[in-house]
């Protein structure tokens, strides 16, 4: 628009200065007239940014007093307030106008500039510097506060943003954010106002106490210290729970301290620790003692109590902890008794008991600790003190209730006093005493063999015996007992006896009579029913015949499984007892267990066990100890298997399909061994392939084994592997497998 004037005023400027020239006579320039005004004719509202150049120039018309523009005036440019210009003077061109480039100043506000031309005339022209794009972000308000978690901070944090000539700007978007803590903003996007400031809506903190952080952040590049920080502490509530610390249960010893004394954490509503605050204490039970009961909680939220000792009763112990307000926690502890001092009479005592016979109540002890309280868990030993009586169960433990109480206590079997001793470490023994007593005796039983056999003229094998008993089963002490010969005519030697401890009285040699007959002898008591023995006295022997074991076979080093025996007979031909047998290994190499045996009444005497050995040719003898017995010593024969043979086996054989291998036990001389039951094994040897089929059978009373087997897998040679616990493996020839 300006422009455009000038470009339309400019020509009939100059014809009228032309006319005026002609008017006057002259003929060319004349003097210069006298600048009447300066006029503005950039524009009467200017502004930019703060610290820049104006997007257009400064332009002012000099004219003279009738408003005609004058040309070659120097117009002088001066700031006044804010900026600068450049030029500082120019002169007015032929429209009469003179510019200048005004930069304006780094605060923003109202700039001034003055054109002033000769003779006085000027004009002043304003210019608004506006803040410039945001370059920096700074805390306003609001940092580093603290406020109770879970609760908002007091003042709301505020941050100034400024342009590069730290002007504030106005109108930017600055975005906050909760960053630790776990807090919570409301309007979280705001604008600065006039000033630059911008407050969040309200700043919450989290629940948890400690640092919490909230970042503020303009929305664009470029901005130094952008995001801005700032830092809360977050603390601790009124109190509103308390929570245990150490156990709430535990036990100990009457009037000891507890392993852990109570302790309790303070926390506000959030759960947090609250720090200075008195806790109290108290027992409510058990009559124990504190110290330290109204202890104030420490940094951690946790106050505990200086010590708690326990009541001198054993039981429940309890202490509750108390803040104003806040429910209450019970600590509980079980007074267990302290140890032992004293163990006393608990029952049994001074008890009187028929001899052999359990007391009617097992002595029983307490064992108390020095507050009186039962102690439970203490060994207590049990032992016979006098009167050679037994027990059952001698060692116990004390129970709950500090009592132990031996299994039985059998009186001994004399009538008299007995006494038991009760002991436990250093504690002082209790002796129990109770009197065995006896009754009158009522029966007589024999304890040996009533019939049996011997030789005539010999001694018999089963010296009579008998037992005397009262009627409740005791034996009888001291009980007269005569043994006396009532037929066979034999002798005796010591025929009267008393009867000992255990009511037992035994004749001590019984000699049957001269000639082959029953012989008998008579037990006999006051009182009592008599107990008849009898013994049948044969020859003397005659005769040793094989009984059983002989012509066995088994692998050497195992026993026959059948004990040779013989059986001594007299010239009557029946069997002699107690005649002695003498076993012996004469040939192959084995052992004998039990050599020595003595005939039954059958005249039958078995070794203990016959052990085979590795020759072919295996005897064992039995020898009677006695002169002119026919058919002495007896020989006894045994195979002995060292080996196994393959009998039969097939050059050939299909794959899967059935063939038998038969293998059978041999002696060292090669010589068939029948023993029957023995496990023999077989398995391939060379060649490949999976064997089925029962690859393990006992020998059967030939001594031999037939396996049926299959094999699978690929065509080709095989052999096959058969073995046995103590024997030489055998290896078949080559089958051809295909």
């Amino acid at each position: 628009m300006r422009s455009h004037v000038r470009d339309v005023l400019r020509p009939s400027v100059m014809l009228g200065a032309l006319a005026l020239l002609t008017a006057c006579g002259e003929t060319g320039p004349s003097a210069p007239l006298d600048a009447s005004s300066v006029s503005n004719v950039t524009g009467s509202e200017l502004s930019g940014t703060a610290g820049q150049p104006l997007s257009d120039r400064v332009v002012v018309r000099v004219a003279d007093a009738s408003d005609n523009p004058l040309e070659g005036v120097v117009v002088t440019f001066a700031v006044t307030a804010g900026g600068t210009v450049s030029p500082t003077s120019a002169p007015t061109d032929a429209a009469g106008e003179a510019s200048t480039r005004w930069t304006l100043g780094p605060t923003a506000g109202a700039n001034v500039l003055t054109a002033t031309v000769p003779g006085g005339a000027s004009v002043q022209i304003t210019a608004t510097g506006t803040a410039g794009r945001a370059a920096a972000i700074t805390v306003s308000a609001g940092n580093n506060q603290s406020a109770t978690a879970g609760s908002a901070v007091a003042t709301n944090p505020a941050v100034v943003v400024r342009d590069a000539n730290n002007n504030p700007v106005e109108g930017a978007a600055v975005l906050f954010t909760s960053l630790v803590g776990g807090g919570q903003v409301t309007d979280p996007v705001r604008r600065t106002n006039a000033q630059g400031i911008a407050a969040v809506g309200q700043w919450r903190l989290g629940s948890t106490i400690g640092s919490q952080t909230l970042s503020a952040q303009v929305t664009e590049p470029g901005v130094a210290g952008n995001p801005v920080l700032f830092m809360a502490t977050a603390v601790a509530g009124a109190p509103a729970a308390l929570v245990a610390v150490s156990p709430t249960s535990q036990s100990g010893a009457t009037g000891a301290l507890v392993a852990s004394p109570p302790s309790v954490r303070v926390n506000d509503a959030n759960g947090n620790p609250v720090a200075n605050v008195q806790v109290t204490f108290a027992v409510t039970s058990g009559g124990g003692q504190l110290t330290g009961a109204t202890p104030t909680t420490n940094a951690q939220g946790v106050a505990t109590v200086g010590s708690w000792r326990l009541g001198a009763t054993t039981g429940v112990n309890t202490v509750t902890a108390t803040v104003t307000g806040v429910p209450s926690i019970t600590f509980s502890a079980t007074a267990t008794a302290g140890p032992p001092v004293a163990m006393l009479v608990a029952n049994g005592d001074a008890q009187a008991v028929p001899i052999n016979r359990p007391a009617p109540i097992p002595p029983q002890v307490v064992v108390r600790d020095a507050g009186g309280n039962p102690v439970a868990g203490v060994t207590v030993t049990f032992t016979i003190g006098s009167g050679g009586g037994t027990l059952i169960g001698g060692t116990q433990t004390t129970d709950a209730n500090g009592l132990a109480a031996v299994g039985a206590w059998f009186m001994g079997g004399t009538p008299g006093p007995n006494t038991l001793i009760a002991s436990s470490g250093t504690l002082a023994a209790v002796t129990f005493s109770a009197t065995a007593t006896a009754g009158p005796p009522v029966s007589m039983q024999a304890v040996s063999l009533v019939s049996q056999g011997g030789t005539a003229g010999g001694n018999a094998l089963s010296a009579p015996s008998v037992v005397v008993r009262d009627g409740l089963g005791n034996p009888a002490v001291g009980v007269t007992v005569t043994f006396t010969v009532t037929a066979g005519g034999g002798t005796l030697v010591g025929p009267v006896k008393l009867t000992g401890v255990d009511g037992i009285a035994t004749l001590t040699t019984w000699t049957l009579g001269p000639t082959p007959a029953v012989n008998v002898v008579t037990a006999s008591a006051t009182g009592l029913p008599s107990v008849t023995f009898t013994a049948t006295a044969v020859g003397s022997a005659a005769q040793v015949v094989t009984f059983a074991g002989n012509g066995q076979a088994a692998v050497q080093g195992t026993q026959v499984p059948v004990k040779p025996a013989v059986r001594v007979l007299d010239a009557a031909g029946t069997g002699v007892p107690g005649a002695t047998v003498t076993f012996a290994v004469t040939a192959g190499g084995g052992s004998v267990s039990g050599a020595a045996q003595i005939t039954d009444v059958n005249g039958i005497a078995t070794v203990g066990g016959w052990t085979l050995g590795s020759a072919a040719t295996q005897t064992m003898t039995a020898t009677v100890n006695a002169g002119g017995v026919a058919g002495n010593p007896v020989t006894f024969t045994a195979s002995a298997a060292t080996q196994i043979i393959v009998v039969s086996a097939p050059t050939t054989a299909s794959l899967n399909t059935n063939f038998s291998i038969t293998v059978e036990l041999r002696d060292a001389a090669s010589i068939l061994s029948q023993a029957s039951g023995i496990p023999l094994t077989i398995a391939i040897q060379a060649g490949t392939g999976t064997l089925s089929g029962i690859t393990t059978v006992n020998t059967n009373a030939s001594g031999q084994v037939t396996f049926t087997i299959q094999v699978s897998g690929v065509a080709g040679i095989r052999t096959f592997r058969i073995t046995g616990t103590g024997l030489t493996q055998a290896i078949t020839g080559n089958i051809n497998i295909s």
